[in-house]
């Protein structure tokens, strides 16, 4: 029956219906207006009211009880490891400890080899700090830096062997610039061993040397014998006569 209505009574439907509407929402203002004096109560036409003034806020409330404790967590990843810290101080010294027990004795030890006996203990060094020119005579040193034993003679510069053995010796010595040449001999008791021989113009120094191992016999003597020329001497000992035992024999 609707569907047969007209388009032009369904506006007319439409109007009515507005009219009325507006009617209702102008009684409900009336309404509201007259009753302001009295307590409100929310508008029934669903319209948002003014907005209220904020309340001051409350006092805090008092503490809860404490709640259960939680689970341990998972323990974490080593972590990686830190830098060498700086070197501390050095401590105080402690107190010296109470001394321990002796321990057990230890096994005895081989058997040593023997000492070197007082009478082979033989070396000397001889050394010319002041120039040497006596022609044809032995050798006289200024000096003396070793002589275990006292087997070298200072005063004729003579060395006596204490005991049958072999024995090194060695001479070192400077020209004397004065000199032209120089001639030294080892003399082993009356007998030449070697000789030394330096050459250079005057005025000019030239050193030679020369060494040899001696088997001698107990009261032997060894000493160097000047030849022609002049030796040089002084504090930095150039010429130098030295000797020491190498081993005993029978």
């Amino acid at each position: 029956m609707l569907s047969q209505i007209a388009p032009k009574d369904n506006l007319n439907w439409s109007l009515l219906l507005l009219l009325l509407f507006l009617h209702f929402c102008l009684g409900q203002e009336e309404n509201m207006e007259t009753t302001q004096s009295g307590p409100q109560s929310p508008p029934e036409c669903g319209c948002r009211g003014d907005f209220g003034f904020r309340g001051y806020q409350g006092p805090p409330g008092l503490p809860g009880p404490a709640g259960i404790p939680g689970n341990h967590g998972n323990n974490g990843n080593n972590g990686l490891p830190g830098t060498e810290g700086s070197k501390g101080d050095k401590g105080d010294k402690g107190d010296l400890g109470p001394r321990g027990e002796r321990g057990p004795q230890g096994h005895k030890g081989e058997k040593g080899y023997p000492g070197i006996p007082t009478e082979l203990q033989v070396a000397f060094m001889a050394s010319m700090a002041t120039h040497f020119s006596n022609q044809n005579s032995g050798i006289i040193f200024s000096s003396v830096e070793t002589n275990v034993g006292n087997f070298f003679d200072v005063m004729t510069g003579r060395f006596g062997a204490p005991v049958n053995g072999v024995y090194f010796f060695s001479f070192n010595m400077m020209k004397h610039e004065d000199v032209e040449e120089v001639y030294v001999y080892l003399m082993h008791n009356g007998n030449t061993v070697f000789s030394l021989f330096s050459y250079e113009s005057k005025g000019k120094s030239d050193s030679s040397s020369n060494s040899a191992v001696l088997k001698l016999a107990k009261g032997d003597e060894v000493w160097l014998r000047m030849g022609n020329g002049a030796l040089h001497g002084d504090h930095q000992r150039f010429s130098t006569f030295a000797g020491f035992l190498l081993f005993e024999t029978k």
